[in-house]
């Protein structure tokens, strides 16, 4: 899975199809402070893997959806919880820096995990 995140070297960006389509409006966002780092960490990561399995195009689109469900269940983060802190992020920009970081540490993290040429 590690050697998944090589070829994202360019900033994380949210990708709309991360949204669950089953998943009810969120009435109430919560602050960036509110959202503990390991939380962001596992956010990072999932926004990292669904990025990579939408832009696959060996997957089939119908099988992307499943890709990406069984990708954030592996992570440990719930679809209505990533829409959550998706929405979030949208209008802080101290959230939006807090992925970023932890995003940029799972793609370091995977660079060092790989065997030197």
């Amino acid at each position: 899975m590690k050697t998944l995140f090589l070829a994202l070297s360019a900033p994380l960006m949210m990708v709309g199809t991360a949204h669950a389509q089953e998943t009810p409006p969120v009435e109430q966002q919560a602050p960036s402070a509110e959202i503990p780092d390991n939380e962001v960490s596992r956010f990072a990561l999932a926004a990292l893997v669904i990025e990579q399995i939408a832009a696959d195009e060996t997957i089939a689109k119908d099988q992307q959806q499943l890709a990406m469900a069984g990708a954030m269940q592996k992570i440990g983060m719930q679809p209505q919880r990533f829409n959550q802190i998706a929405d979030a992020s949208q209008g802080d920009p101290q959230l939006q820096q807090r992925i970023q970081a932890a995003a940029q540490q799972h793609i370091d993290a995977a660079r060092q995990a790989q065997p030197a040429k």
